[in-house]
């Protein structure tokens, strides 16, 4: 693409750089400085550096335009991509871009043009089906005497920036989201587990149990950006807050899959609870004590999926009920949370837990 550069004056007025070879230079005195590198360099220098800026300029998401007062395109350089030569050079804006974009950029040319000062603003361009965003720069070429007698607009693509704004805007108002929730379970987890405590001791021990459970399962979708829980590790991290000097009897099989956030904090809630029971009551009081937990992924005949999470404490002596609250959040809350439902099981020696989790909570 050619380009040309001119010094003052009107573009036809103006003297162009001349061609290697046709400038005198004056040879520098050894210990002085050269007159060239007092002045800016001697016009073979000035090219030379021109040559390089363009090169540089081709690496950057800058792109120049010249256009005339009549907003006829006269030089363009480094085009946005998706633009060619044949479409900007001899025409106006209106010619190859959008309505909405080129009235925009029109209008406030028309402004510079009139009142010779520069302006600046962002504007997005539907361009191939695709809209991007640019900082645009309006500048008003002068005449000697002042006068305007063209416009340089400089254009500066921030497509990435706007999508980094529009991911970075949409993150927050989900994390404010996720927040609102998490405040809301810990205030109903606080008031229930107040209710059932018979001591202030007993309430700071049940509620702290809760709070970590909350906690780690909290970590666990943050790691993932908030995609979601993996099963296993949600699992693991719940299991590991009641590990002693050995670790607990508990093997986990199936399908491991990812939860979402609301599900993972539910779900890590529910296996708190039974854990907390059987260190209590159940079978990890016993030597004989062991913990299967069984994941299913089943499809029905419409082609909708859910999740099949069973808690299965075996061979051991007999635990006892578990409490009113504990069995609330098995067979109530957790499976309203992640719509499903959940049933507990009592047999001589044996606890077993069935929570349903609806497809749509599954990542």
């Amino acid at each position: 693409m050619h380009a040309e550069v001119w010094n003052e004056g009107a573009p036809e007025e103006r003297p162009k750089v001349k061609p290697d070879g046709q400038n005198e230079r004056k040879p520098a005195q050894r210990g002085t400085r050269p007159d060239s590198a007092a002045t800016g360099g001697d016009e073979l220098d000035r090219s030379r550096r021109f040559a390089f800026v363009m090169r540089a300029l081709g690496r950057t998401p800058v792109s120049v335009f010249y256009q005339s007062t009549s907003l006829i395109y006269q030089w363009a350089e480094n085009l946005p991509r998706g633009l060619e030569d044949t479409q900007v050079l001899g025409h106006t804006d209106s010619d190859f871009l959008p309505r909405l974009a080129s009235d925009r950029l029109t209008t406030v040319k028309n402004r510079v043009l009139e009142t010779a000062e520069p302006q600046r603003f962002e504007l997005p361009v539907n361009l191939s089906g695709e809209v991007r965003w640019f900082d645009v720069w309006i500048d008003p070429d002068r005449s000697a005497d002042g006068a305007v007698i063209g416009i340089f607009s400089t254009l500066i693509e921030i497509t990435d920036q706007k999508r980094r704004e529009v991911q970075l805007k949409s993150l927050l108002r989900e994390v404010s989201h996720r927040s609102k929730n998490l405040l809301a379970i810990i205030l109903s987890l606080a008031s229930q587990t107040a209710r059932s405590a018979t001591s202030l001791p007993g309430f700071v021990t049940a509620f702290s149990g809760r709070l970590q459970a909350i906690a780690r399962a909290q970590d666990l979708v943050t790691d993932r950006d908030w995609h979601g829980a993996l099963l296993s590790d949600l699992v693991a991290r719940q299991i590991a807050l009641f590990r002693g000097d050995k670790a607990l009897p508990v093997t986990l099989s199936g399908d491991d899959i990812v939860i979402t956030p609301n599900a993972a904090l539910y779900v890590g809630l529910a296996i708190h609870e039974l854990a907390a029971n059987a260190v209590k009551h159940g079978q990890l009081v016993s030597v004989k004590g062991h913990i299967d937990i069984e994941a299913r992924l089943m499809t029905d005949t419409e082609g909708m999926r859910s999740l099949m999470l069973e808690w299965i404490e075996s061979d051991g002596k007999d635990g006892t009920d578990l409490e009113p609250l504990t069995l609330a959040f098995l067979e109530n809350v957790v499976p309203l949370a992640v719509e499903g439902t959940g049933r507990v099981m009592r047999n001589e020696g044996a606890l077993r837990y069935s929570l349903r989790i609806d497809g749509a909570h599954l990542a």
